[in-house]
């Protein structure tokens, strides 16, 4: 759900004429109402009562600040692009209204599936205009919810080895590292499991002044920018990979840059690499975008 909350000297709304089926039966009648805080409501796609009553509750809180009691819950869709079916929506809204009602707040209700035009003056202190969004009980576990990857990490135990030419394992802690000074480095950047640098790759400054490639400030870091000659090099690269791979008789294929989170051979897939995973919702489907380093 999601409310623009507007403290105002007065609102006046008129409905003009019915823009659903399931409209709500109201006259033409322009209404006036003073000093009030209007909440322009959009119910979204999985808000329910509970949604309602946390909004409320929010709301009454902060009625309580202004030392004002009167409020006019007011449809308005186009908050959102994930709306509710309108027969829900309806529902949630009369639920605020109830709830509301029952919290001894003073409430009004502006008529459901109308178009309307209204003429409204703000107040103009700094709490005047807020704007909140309300989750319900699903959402916000789902918005919590992680990959069994990230949870195994945060419990996983780790043993270290050094891996002899002659193929002996021996335990990190008692190898000797005389002589082996960058290997010593290198195993305990791997065993402290610290990836911040201290310092500037030395490629990155190299990268950038032969204008191969830059990170790209609007993406997520980390994502590069490959200028012309960058971009040479990496498609030569690539068909190199790719002429060597065919000569072992592997085919080329192209596979979707997105797949399903509750596909049960992927969500193995993705559990195995809990780095950086974006996922995404797409109607009744949580996606994860694939890894840049994945083929398909």
């Amino acid at each position: 759900m999601r409310i623009l909350q507007l403290h105002s000297d007065y609102i006046e709304y008129k409905p003009i004429q019915k823009e659903i089926a399931i409209a709500e039966e109201t006259d033409k009648e322009t209404k006036r109402l003073e000093e009030i805080v209007v909440l322009f409501t959009a119910v979204e796609e999985g808000d329910d009562e509970t949604a309602a009553k946390k909004a409320i509750e929010e709301v009454k809180a902060f009625l309580e600040k202004l030392k004002v009691n009167r409020i006019l819950i007011y449809p308005y869709a186009h908050l959102s692009s994930d709306l509710a079916k309108p027969s829900e929506a309806l529902k949630v809204v009369k639920a605020m209204e109830a709830y509301a009602k029952d919290e001894g707040i003073e409430t009004y209700r502006a008529p459901f599936g109308w178009n309307k035009q209204f003429t409204i003056s703000i107040k103009g202190h700094p709490l005047a205009e807020q704007s909140r969004v309300i989750l319900p009980a699903k959402k916000e576990k789902e918005a919590e919810k992680v990959s069994e990857a990230l949870k195994a990490e945060e419990k996983l135990e780790s043993f270290w080895y050094i891996l002899q030419p002659d193929g002996e394992m021996i335990p990190v802690e008692e190898f000797d590292f005389h002589g082996h000074e960058n290997l010593e480095k290198f195993a305990k950047y791997e065993i402290s499991k610290v990836r911040a640098s201290q310092q500037m790759p030395p490629h990155v400054p190299l990268m950038k002044r032969l204008e191969i490639a830059d990170y790209e400030a609007g993406s997520d870091p980390g994502n590069i920018r490959w200028y012309p000659k960058g971009r040479l090099i990496k498609s030569l690269i690539e068909q190199y990979v790719t002429a060597k791979a065919m000569e072992y008789g592997a085919m080329e294929v192209e596979t979707p840059v997105m797949y399903d989170f509750s596909h049960p051979s992927l969500a193995d897939y993705l559990n195995r690499f809990p780095a950086r995973q974006y996922l995404l919702k797409s109607e009744d489907k949580e996606l994860f975008l694939r890894f840049a380093a994945c083929f398909g």
